[in-house]
């Protein structure tokens, strides 16, 4: 087994600099509308017309904090940053110690790139010699929903259980699909109505109304989903791995196939595990110190 020399890499070897950003003054609608389309769960925030970074906002922060409507109230301010020729290897310490997926990158204030855990999986161990068996490194501990699963049930098991996706078993317990958070974000066109009196109270006849063409915001703190099963939303046919799978190769599949997990099954196709793109980064920490 070879190793990745993540000593030598800069951050700016492997940092994505088209940067995806969302700017304060901003609403909800804006960085929702934004992820969608950019197809990302979490955005640097600059202050509008500048690139001075003064947050980051994601998806938890927008499911977290439903009633608030401004991005300055909703993300997060003084991130942790990463500067253009910090090491990799610091990166990937500060990825894994606080369990998150991207960090910008700064010169100075302003906002020049960010890295994130797929940069990292895609661009360094994707091309790397390591031919370990995925099955060393996966989860076998598998988050799984029936099909028929309601989308409100699967978006709170995701919640509670703090992860990004499910796996989705049909009725004879076979893999028939995968969910993501991404999935959900897709659904997530918003227009916001406010019908509130002046005085800040609801009267009769009044309420606030959250319109969503398949995800609706309801009062405070609630987030409400369609009650359509899952199976009208997961990908069908998920991209798989077997347990003998080479950890290069698993990394390739995720590049090529745009997604931060994948199931792993045994010879005969049963569902055995999960192998996640975290997990690779923190084994590509190990294996680096």
């Amino acid at each position: 087994m070879s190793k990745v020399k993540l000593e030598g890499l800069k951050v700016r070897d492997l940092m994505t600099t088209d940067v995806v950003y969302a700017t304060v003054p901003g609403s909800r609608r804006d960085v929702l509308r934004l992820m969608r389309e950019r197809k990302v769960m979490g955005v640097p925030v600059v202050k509008k017309g500048t690139r001075k970074l003064v947050g980051i906002i994601t998806r938890t922060d927008l499911i977290n904090k439903p009633a608030e409507e401004q991005v300055a109230l909703i993300m997060t301010r003084n991130p942790l940053t990463l500067k253009p020729d910090d090491s990799v290897l610091d990166a990937v310490k500060l990825l894994v110690g606080h369990n998150i997926r991207r960090l910008p990158v700064v010169e100075g204030e302003d906002l020049v790139g960010i890295l994130t855990v797929a940069d990292i999986v895609h661009k360094a161990l994707a091309e790397s010699s390591l031919d370990d068996p995925v099955a060393k490194y996966m989860d076998r501990r598998v988050l799984a929903v029936w099909e028929g699963t309601p989308l409100p049930v699967a978006s709170t098991i995701m919640r509670l259980a703090n992860v990004e996706a499910l796996v989705v078993l049909d009725s004879s317990s076979k893999l028939s699909g995968i969910i993501t958070g991404a999935d959900l974000m897709k659904l997530s066109e918003v227009t916001f109505k406010e019908k509130v009196s002046s005085s800040g109270i609801i009267s009769e006849g009044q309420e606030w109304d959250w319109d969503v063409s398949t995800m609706t915001y309801i009062g405070r703190g609630e987030l409400s989903l369609p009650n359509k099963p899952v199976s009208e939303v997961m990908t069908r046919k998920p991209v798989t791995v077997l347990e003998l799978t080479p950890l290069n190769e698993c990394a390739k599949r995720m590049k090529k196939y745009d997604v931060d997990q994948l199931p792993v099954v045994d010879s005969e196709g049963r569902l055995v595990g999960m192998v996640y793109d975290r997990a690779l980064l923190s084994y590509l920490l190990k294996q680096s110190l």
